[in-house]
C-alpha cells in the first residue's frame, strides 16, 4: 500500500463541528488508510490564560438573527448525514482546560481516538457536562484510563504546554478556528472540508477518488 499519510486534526471538544469533522475524518482515514494525528487546542478563552483561537483572532460582529437560525439547521443537517446525535444547551460550556488536558494524557497512553470519541458523545449525545473533572474522569476509566497516575498527566505541565504548542502551530501555520485539518502543508478549515482533505489523502497515496460528478468514469 506504500507509505501511510498522515493528517493532522486541531479540534476542540467542546466545539460541535469539531465533532463531526471527528467523526467523518476517522471514516476517511479507514478508506484511505491514513492515520490521524489528534491535536487538542483551546477556542474560547474562558478560564485559560493561555492562547485560545478566539481571543487571537478576535470575534466576529454580531450575527443576525436569520444566520443563527440557519446555522442552527445547518449543524442539524450535517449531524444527520454523519449519523450522530448533537444536542444543544442553551448555556456556553464551562472551563475546558481538564477536557482538553485529558485528551492529550489519553493521547500519550495510546487510546487518544477512544476516549476523544467518548468525550464527544457523552457532551453533545447525552448532555453531560465534561466541563466537570468528575464527569471528564468516569469517561476517562469507561475508557481503561482510571487510576490517580492518568490524573496526576492530565494536571501536569506537559499535558497544559501540549495545548498551548497546539493552538500557537495552528495560528502559525495560519489557522483561525477549530476545527482545521493539514495534510502535510494543505490546510482545510471546517467540517464541509472533509471530502476535500480525503481527496487529497487518496491523492497523496496514489489511489483513486471518485468525486461527484466523476462517477460515470468507473
Amino acid at each position: 500500500m506504500g507509505n501511510r499519510q498522515s493528517v493532522e486534526l486541531f479540534f476542540c471538544s467542546a466545539c460541535p463541528w469539531s465533532y463531526l469533522a471527528f467523526v467523518r475524518l476517522n471514516e476517511a482515514a479507514l478508506r484511505t488508510g491514513a492515520n490521524v494525528r489528534y491535536r487538542p487546542v483551546m477556542a474560547e478563552p474562558l478560564y485559560w490564560d493561555g492562547a485560545s483561537l478566539h481571543a487571537e483572532v478576535g470575534h466576529a460582529d454580531a450575527i443576525v438573527t436569520a444566520r443563527i437560525h440557519y446555522a442552527t439547521k445547518n449543524l442539524a443537517d450535517w449531524a444527520r448525514f454523519a449519523g450522530v446525535s448533537i444536542k444543544r444547551t442553551s448555556s456556553l460550556p464551562g472551563e475546558m482546560e481538564f477536557a482538553q488536558r485529558a485528551i492529550v494524557a489519553a493521547i500519550d497512553a495510546g487510546r487518544g481516538r477512544t476516549f476523544v470519541e467518548a468525550l464527544f458523545a457523552a457532551y453533545f449525545g447525552v448532555g453531560h457536562d465534561i466541563s466537570e473533572r468528575s464527569v471528564v474522569l468516569r469517561i476517562a476509566a469507561d475508557c481503561g484510563l482510571t487510576g490517580v497516575d492518568f490524573e496526576q498527566r492530565a494536571d501536569s505541565a506537559t499535558a497544559a504546554a501540549a495545548i498551548e504548542t497546539n493552538t500557537h502551530e495552528l495560528l502559525a501555520r495560519g489557522g483561525f478556528a477549530a476545527p482545521t485539518m493539514f495534510v502535510g502543508s494543505d490546510m482545510y478549515v471546517g467540517n464541509d472540508r472533509v471530502p476535500l482533505v480525503e481527496s487529497a489523502l487518496m491523492r497523496a497515496a496514489d489511489r483513486p477518488f471518485i468525486a461527484p460528478g466523476e462517477h460515470d468514469r468507473l
